[in-house]
């Protein structure tokens, strides 16, 4: 959802003729995900791989997007998406 809102948002500012030069940045925990994306090779395991996957590794490999990895430990959405555990 993010990287398509964030092409969509991309996309309005350049019919704005203000266009952006720099890759969106997101943040993901999975190393898995990011590798997928970045790697041309399809192996057998990915081989059913759902549409929305294909549309992440095309934005990435036209440098639109940018996945970075973020600790698990780290990440500031798990808040708003996983129960909170008090300790």
């Amino acid at each position: 959802m993010a990287a398509q809102e964030s092409t969509w948002l991309i996309q309005l500012l350049k019919d704005l003729c203000q266009p952006i030069n720099v890759a969106v940045t997101l943040y993901c925990d999975n190393q898995s995900a990011i590798r997928l994306t970045e790697n041309l090779v399809f192996h057998v395991r990915t081989k059913h791989i759902e549409v929305h996957y294909h549309f992440i590794r095309e934005k990435v490999l036209q440098e639109e997007i940018e996945l970075k990895h973020v600790n698990t430990k780290d990440q500031v959405t798990d808040l708003f998406t996983k129960k909170l555990e008090w300790q």
